[in-house]
């Protein structure tokens, strides 16, 4: 298993399907609540954010328990670092990757402003070879989406890293919505 753009997507098309469908009717969800409501989603984005994200966890859920994936969501103890930001809290656990599902609409990743996203950040780049001149196993990777009138607008697979400071890099970027 390689760290590698190609193959980090290749390993990771399956759970990338299910998300975005999940991600396309979690914004279905939210537009048809406020809708029903008669609310404007852009009087309270977060709220809309939040829709999406719990009925794509709902979603997701049952397929993560269908293929022994760990999903989990930051709650209790690590609450504070979900740094208000309404998809923190989605993780994907796979056997050589952990996928933190963020919105984004900038496409920017989340400064290094907590421990815990210092050390997610904290991986070499794919084309920093180890000292055995194989290319890193495993990734940590942000999925990054946002939506605009209804639709989902971004979906990036992004492996970051962090040279210290407080913005994390890009190693590599997928746009997913154009594949």
């Amino acid at each position: 298993m390689q760290g590698t753009r190609e193959a980090t997507t290749a390993r990771l098309r399956p759970l990338l399907r299910a998300v975005h469908e999940a991600l396309v009717a979690g914004v279905a969800v939210s537009a048809q609540i406020h809708r029903q409501h008669g609310w404007q989603r852009a009087a309270d984005p977060h709220l809309d954010r939040q829709l999406v994200r719990r009925h794509a966890m709902e979603q997701l859920l049952p397929w993560a328990a269908s293929v022994g994936e760990q999903l989990t969501f930051d709650v209790g103890d690590n609450a504070g670092e979900n740094l208000g930001l309404p998809m923190s809290g989605l993780i994907v656990t796979t056997e050589a990757d952990v996928v933190r599902i963020w919105y984004s609409e900038d496409g920017e990743l989340p400064p290094a402003d907590t421990a815990a996203l210092r050390t997610f950040y904290a991986q070499a780049p794919t084309t920093q070879l180890a000292l055995d001149g194989a290319p890193p196993v495993g990734n940590h990777l942000a999925l990054l989406w946002a939506d605009r009138g209804g639709v989902l607008s971004r979906l990036e697979l992004v492996r970051p890293w962090w040279r210290g400071g407080r913005h994390p890099e890009a190693d590599w970027r997928v746009d997913l919505l154009a594949q």
